[in-house]
C-alpha cells in the first residue's frame, strides 16, 4: 500500500511542483489549500484566487483536493501575537509562527482523518532521517523558518523540492505543464501577502508619540509611535519628524518603558551578545551540536557560543552581527548544515547599555545638532 502524503498546496509553483513529484513517485497525495487570513475591508486578501490555482494544479495532476478552514486558529495564533509583540515593544516574524502553529501544528491535526503517513510543503529545505538541513539553493533556503516546528512531527515531513534550486522547480513546473509554471513569487507575510505593515499596526494600536533621542541623551526628532520602528532601520527625511539638519542614522534601541527611541550611526547597530527565551530544539542532543547562528533570513551564518541560562540563553558571536532585535529569532545550526533549533530575541546586553546611556541625568542641553549656543 502507498504511502499516504498530505500535501499544501497554497497556490504557488514551489508547492505545485512539490505535489507532482510526490505523485511520480507513487505516493498516494492528497492536495489541500490551507485558509487562514481572509482579509478584511481595508486589508483585503486574494485568497479566492490562491485557492483556485490550487485547485487547477490538483485537477491537473488528478490529485483529490480540498480546503481546509483554518482562519481561527490563524488570527489566534499569528495575528494576535504579531500585535502583541509589536505593543511590546518587539518585532515579531509571522512566518514562524505561521510554520509551527499553521502548517505543521493545525493543519497536521485537521487532516488526522485521512490517515496520512506525511505531510509536504514546497518549503526549500531538506528533510532526512527526521531531521532537517538547509535546502540545495542558498538564495532561497527556508530553514530559517522551520526552527519552532514541533520535533515529534519532524519524522512525518517531506520537503520534495528541497534538493532542487529555483531554476531548475519551474523548469520542472513547465514540463509538467503545471497551470502554475509561470506564477510569479509571492512577497510579504505568510497567507497575507504583501501588506502595508505600517497602516495595518496603526488600524490596532494606538500610537504615543515621543523622543527621538541619541545615544548620549540629546533630543534630535520626535518618533511617531515605537511599533512603527525597527532595530537597525535607516531613518529617512519622513520617517520621524526632525528638530533640524542631520546625517544618515539608525534605530539602535527601544526604550519601552520611557517611549523613546534610541538613534545612532550605523555602527552602533552591531552588537556581539544577546539574551533569548523559548528556545526549541529538535532533537535532544541539538545544543551540543551548534556551530553557528543567524538573526536573519539570508544573513551569513556567524560563529556561536550558547549558554544556557535560567531564563533561556546567553549566545555570544564570534563577530559582530547587525541589528540584534527583540521579537525576531535566532536560529542555530550544525556544522554539516542541520536545523537544530531556535529560540526567540529577548535583549542584548548592548541594547541594555545604550537605553540606560542615554537616559543619564546628566545629558546636554542642546536638542538639536544646529541649535544656537
Amino acid at each position: 500500500m502507498n504511502k499516504r502524503v498530505i500535501v499544501g498546496l497554497s497556490g504557488g509553483v514551489d508547492s505545485s511542483v512539490a505535489a507532482a513529484l510526490l505523485k511520480e513517485q507513487n505516493y498516494d497525495v492528497i492536495g489541500v489549500y490551507i485558509l487562514g487570513w481572509t482579509g478584511t475591508d481595508k486589508f483585503p486578501c486574494n485568497w479566492q484566487k490562491e485557492e483556485g490555482d490550487a485547485r487547477a494544479v490538483a485537477e491537473k495532476l488528478q490529485i483529490p483536493f480540498y480546503t481546509i478552514n483554518l482562519s481561527k486558529e490563524y488570527e489566534k495564533a499569528v495575528i494576535d501575537e504579531f500585535f502583541v509583540v509589536y505593543k511590546a515593544g518587539g518585532t515579531p516574524n509571522p512566518d514562524i509562527l505561521c510554520n509551527s502553529q499553521i502548517k505543521f501544528k493545525a493543519l497536521w491535526q485537521a487532516v488526522r482523518q485521512f490517515e496520512p503517513d506525511f505531510i509536504a510543503t514546497g518549503h526549500y529545505s531538506i528533510s532526512k532521517d527526521g531531521k532537517i538541513y538547509k535546502g540545495a539553493d542558498n538564495n532561497k533556503d527556508q530553514s530559517y523558518f522551520l526552527w519552532a516546528i514541533d520535533p515529534e512531527i519532524l519524522p512525518h515531513i517531506l520537503f520534495p523540492i528541497g534538493h532542487l534550486e529555483k531554476p531548475e522547480v519551474r523548469k520542472l513546473a513547465k514540463n509538467y505543464n503545471l497551470p502554475t509554471s509561470t506564477k510569479k513569487d509571492s512577497m510579504g507575510i505568510c497567507f497575507v501577502g504583501p501588506l502595508k505593515v505600517r497602516e495595518f499596526l496603526a488600524s490596532h494600536l494606538k500610537a504615543e508619540k515621543g523622543e527621538a533621542v541619541m545615544k548620549d541623551g540629546r533630543v534630535l526628532a520626535t518618533h511617531r509611535g515605537l511599533p512603527f520602528y525597527t532595530i537597525g532601520q535607516r531613518l529617512g527625511a519622513g520617517s520621524v519628524d526632525w528638530t533640524g539638519d542631520v546625517p544618515p542614522l539608525f534605530v539602535i534601541a527601544k526604550d519601552i518603558e520611557k517611549n523613546k527611541l534610541i538613534i545612532g550611526t550605523e555602527a552602533d547597530t552591531y552588537a556581539t551578545e544577546l539574551l533569548a527565551i523559548k528556545p526549541n530544539w529538535l532533537s535532544p542532543d541539538a545544543q551540543k551540536l551548534v556551530a553557528t547562528a543567524k538573526i536573519r533570513y539570508r544573513q551569513i551564518d556567524v560563529a556561536v557560543k550558547v549558554t544556557e541560562t535560567e531564563t533561556g540563553l546567553q549566545v555570544t558571536f564570534k563577530d559582530k552581527v547587525r541589528a540584534i532585535t527583540p521579537g525576531q529569532s535566532i536560529v542555530f545550526y550544525s556544522a554539516d548544515n542541520q536545523l537544530l533549533g531556535g529560540a526567540i530575541i529577548a535583549s542584548s546586553p548592548d541594547l541594555d547599555n545604550i537605553i540606560k546611556n542615554a537616559n543619564t541625568k546628566n545629558r546636554p542641553k542642546e536638542t538639536s545638532r544646529n541649535s544656537k549656543k
